[in-house]
């Protein structure tokens, strides 16, 4: 666990990875309320340039917070994530992909009492391990989503 003190600019660490399921982008999909046909025909999605139902960009979100939270590196002085700023979706994401969040805090400020530190999130699909088949030798990890979080901190 770390508290705001014990994070420092320039550290990096992953969270542990998570198969996406069926059932994970079909929760995601009611719970979000999404209507388009793209994530309620699966005949449409077929037909799509995905070619099957994407999670919703919102959803790859949603995962992100919940996986850094799997890093353990942050305790109960987190009093909230406060802003995500710069997120950009680079790539779809779909049941059947493992996916992990990279994070990198970027920056820490002391506001009285509390503390805002700034990380970078980055959204990957691991590209498993090399030789797997169907997977081309020395593939790289595609970066699904990116986003800048500011997260507010109890000083201790």
């Amino acid at each position: 666990m770390g508290t705001f003190d014990e994070l420092s600019i320039g550290d990096v660490f992953a969270s542990p990875a998570r198969t996406l399921s069926e059932a994970d982008v079909a929760t995601l999909i009611a719970v979000g309320g999404y209507t388009h046909p793209l994530f309620t025909d699966p005949a449409y999605a077929a037909a799509s340039p995905f070619g099957r139902t994407p999670v919703p960009g919102e959803g790859i979100l949603h995962l992100m917070g919940g996986l850094v939270e799997q890093t353990e590196r942050f305790d109960d002085t987190v009093i909230a994530l406060v802003g995500l700023d710069e997120v950009r979706f680079r790539a779809p994401a779909f049941a059947g992909d493992v996916v992990r969040c990279e994070i990198e805090v970027l920056a820490k400020e002391p506001k009285g009492e509390r503390g805002l530190l700034t990380m970078a999130w980055r959204c990957v699909k691991d590209g498993g391990p090399i030789g797997e088949a169907g997977r081309a030798r020395n593939a790289a990890d595609e970066v699904l989503c990116e986003a800048r979080a500011l997260m507010l901190f109890r000083l201790s």
